[in-house]
């Protein structure tokens, strides 16, 4: 997901197949994440008037940051359920794991997530005119829906772009402290067993260089595990919102060019072709929304140059209150 950045020549070859061997294994974890994250129907979603009048003139959605969304407990959360299975890994009998865990521990406690990134998101929901999307979204039922077609989220390219803001990555949320915890252990048992084995086999230059291979380690471990675990988590009481995320992520000098502040909250745009055929599926409008609501997205989407197939529907009576 991130670019790969805690490589360190100060490290002797023998050592850096540490954090090679967990590179390769993450990146495999990671692409079977996005084929399985991949939407293969219509995803959805729910704003206001307002903001689908710029999304359509822009063909952008806005991705918050991840430290200014409206509920920023929610990564308080997901953190909290990898710092008990760090501090579980913190128990094991061997030394190399022990103080593994303990230095990704010190990492969290010292950065929380952020450290050297930024994230920024913008959610979509797999549920179609659904009442409690409607209220908490959709501007309380007066807002709009838009249907985006699953071809829009389909990974295009194995590399990253330049601009930090064209690399977006979907994600499906997962539910509840099992599944979260599930991911979280995953990927610290595997930088925990490749530590130790590396550690183990090399003990005479890990006792020059430990200190060195242990916060690599780490880093990895947060930069292309842990930090996607904690953004693609809520608790169960959420489940049915069945949300997936679009995720952009780099480090913080790459996003100087793209970074801008809306009311105290700092985006960027991700863009989107919207206006080819097929992109948007359809434009649902809010239960309770004005009566000529129909009209008014019509008249958007003629003075946009959107194709005119795009069908535009009332929601069926699914009222937000």
């Amino acid at each position: 997901m991130a670019e790969t950045l805690f490589f360190n020549d100060e490290l002797p070859p023998e050592l850096m197949a540490a954090p090679r061997a967990f590179i390769e294994w993450s990146r495999k974890e990671l692409l079977r994440e996005q084929a399985a994250s991949t939407p293969m129907e219509p995803l959805y979603h729910y704003t206001d008037e307002t903001a689908l009048q710029g999304i359509l003139r822009s063909q952008a959605f806005w991705c918050f940051s991840y430290m200014q969304q409206k509920d920023p407990a929610e990564f308080e959360y997901a953190l909290g359920v990898g710092m008990d299975v760090l501090r579980r890994q913190r128990e094991s009998n061997d030394f190399f794991k022990r103080h593994f865990a303990e230095c990704v521990i010190d990492m969290l406690q010292v950065n929380n997530l952020s450290g050297p990134f930024e994230f920024y998101l913008f959610s979509v929901s797999r549920h179609r005119d659904h009442g409690p999307q409607w209220w908490a979204y959709g501007h309380a039922g007066t807002g709009y829906a838009i249907g985006l077609s699953p071809v829009l989220f389909q990974p295009d390219k194995d590399d990253l772009y330049e601009e930090a803001n064209k690399n977006l990555h979907i994600g499906r949320v997962v539910y509840g402290d099992g599944p979260t915890a599930a991911r979280h252990e995953l990927s610290v048992r595997n930088a925990a067993d490749i530590t130790s084995r590396v550690g183990w086999d090399h003990g005479r230059l890990m006792r020059e260089f430990g200190t060195t291979c242990l916060r690599v380690m780490a880093h990895e471990l947060l930069a292309s595990q842990m930090i996607w675990n904690c953004l693609t988590a809520k608790e169960l009481r959420f489940e049915d919102e069945r949300e997936v995320r679009g995720i952009v992520m780099n480090v913080h000098a790459k996003f100087d060019p793209w970074r801008r502040n809306h009311a105290g909250r700092d985006y960027i745009e991700h863009g989107l072709p919207l206006k080819e055929p097929g992109s948007i599926t359809e434009i649902l409008v809010g239960p309770d929304a004005a009566p000529d609501a129909e009209a008014r997205v019509h008249a958007m989407l003629r003075a946009e140059g959107y194709p005119l197939t795009i069908p535009v529907r009332r929601s069926r009576g699914v009222s937000a209150s």
